[in-house]
């Protein structure tokens, strides 16, 4: 069997999985035992709207995964990637560089003209309708506009790179590539608060007070040095709420949406925050940062195996491996590969949030309370989903449910 045949066979069973998984997602879980268990915390009224919620835009969202895996059918298993190329290297001459970049633009041109009005949907007329969004049309635009800009940067520069790493290191770049990655992702870790938060939020310090004090506490408790706290306008947006740490050594920071603050009490958000310092404590990031190497360093090699396996067997139209129109057949590879390593990723995020969530209470005395109510909450607002399904739980969740987190921390002990 050609190798062609076998990668076909592989995509189809992709897409077959994706909308099996979509289905079970909309389905969620009814069985009687675990409403019983929700309904412990939880009204009728609120399982309601969490799968309300949930299952709102299915079909588009069917619709948008199918387009992006016909997409990418296309640019893999005809010659039309091959093709585009060839068309850009003549108007730029040859120039490699040049063409790669046009070669992006033009590939992210059409993913975007297609995804567009998905976007707009679900995140300006859903948003709408449940009442998290409180942009106006224009506004949405505008924080779009800012997100594309970003990812375009963001994506040519790192496009730029692989590419000339590819071509300039044929032996090495193997190595270079996830060492890049690594410097790449530490850079962004600093400088996001610096470079990219002030392009989306106005932001500034927490006010002196009970709430800064029992924050300056719980790092104390935790031996962990903060340089601010901050605290974002994310109610000019939305209603969602959220906290997170960010920086390194002696810079790091807290940043707060301001709709944290203004729903719950200074108990709940102190229990939060114990939460994302249980993150620090554990090193969470400086792992996930480790293992993404680790995996991108496995994935060269098998990337660049594969692709010479494929080129000797010419049943699909390659050219060279830093050629522009290869990169939609690596990202259905890497596409592919992250389908079946994506559970495993999942269940050690799931084992993160539970370190972090025993941390919190640790730091806040066994505030069981304080941390039920705040997961309650949190799930009300958001309309959360509170009976997924448990292989939709098992294979997408980076956390535990809800009910999950409520039920360990009735377990908690000290």
């Amino acid at each position: 069997m050609k190798l062609r045949t076998v990668l076909f066979i592989f995509y189809l069973i992709q897409i077959g999985f994706t909308l099996t998984m979509k289905y079970l997602s909309y389905e969620g879980d009814v069985s009687p035992e675990l409403k019983e268990r929700i309904l412990k915390f939880f009204t009728e009224e609120d399982l309601r709207k969490g799968i309300e919620y949930s299952r709102s835009g299915f079909f588009a969202s069917i619709l948008s995964d199918l387009i992006d895996f016909i997409v990418a059918g296309i640019f893999v298993f005809t010659s039309v990637s091959a093709r585009l190329e060839e068309k850009i290297s003549e108007k730029t001459g040859g120039r490699f560089y040049i063409t790669v970049l046009l070669f992006f633009f033009g590939f992210s041109a059409i993913q975007f003209l297609l995804a567009i009005p998905f976007q707009y949907y679900f995140g300006f007329v859903l948003e709408h309708r449940f009442g998290f969004s409180k942009m106006t049309f224009v506004e949405w635009l505008v924080y779009t506009g800012k997100s594309l800009g970003l990812g375009i940067v963001g994506g040519a520069l790192g496009v730029l790179c692989v590419a000339f790493l590819l071509k300039k290191f044929e032996n090495a770049w193997k190595f270079l590539v996830p060492i890049a990655s690594l410097v790449f992702g530490l850079l962004f870790s600093v400088l996001f608060p610096i470079l990219i938060t002030p392009l989306f939020y106005d932001y500034k310090p927490i006010a002196e007070g009970s709430l800064k004090k029992k924050i300056n506490t719980l790092c104390e408790t935790a031996n962990i040095r903060v340089e601010n706290v901050y605290v974002i306008d994310e109610s000019r947006y939305s209603g969602h709420t959220n906290a997170y740490f960010t920086g390194w050594g002696e810079n790091r920071k807290i940043f707060l949406y301001d709709t944290l603050i203004q729903n719950h009490t200074e108990e709940e958000i102190v229990s939060v925050l114990g939460h994302e310092i249980g993150h620090w404590t554990h090193n969470h990031q400086i792992k996930d940062i480790a293992l993404n190497t680790l995996e991108i360093f496995l994935l060269c090699f098998l990337l660049g195996y594969l692709f010479l396996r494929f080129k000797k067997e010419g049943s699909v139209r390659l050219k060279e491996f830093y050629s522009p129109s290869t990169l939609p057949f690596l990202f259905l590879l890497l596409s592919l590969f992250g389908s079946l390593t994506r559970p495993a990723w999942s269940a050690i995020s799931r084992f993160q949030e539970t370190q972090a969530d025993e941390e919190a209470l640790n730091l806040t005395g066994g505030d069981k309370k304080s941390f039920i109510d705040t997961e309650v909450k949190l799930a009300k607002d958001n309309r959360s989903r509170l009976n997924p399904n448990r292989a939709e739980v098992i294979y997408y969740h980076s956390h535990p449910t809800t009910l999950e987190r409520i039920e360990f921390a009735q377990r908690w002990k000290k």
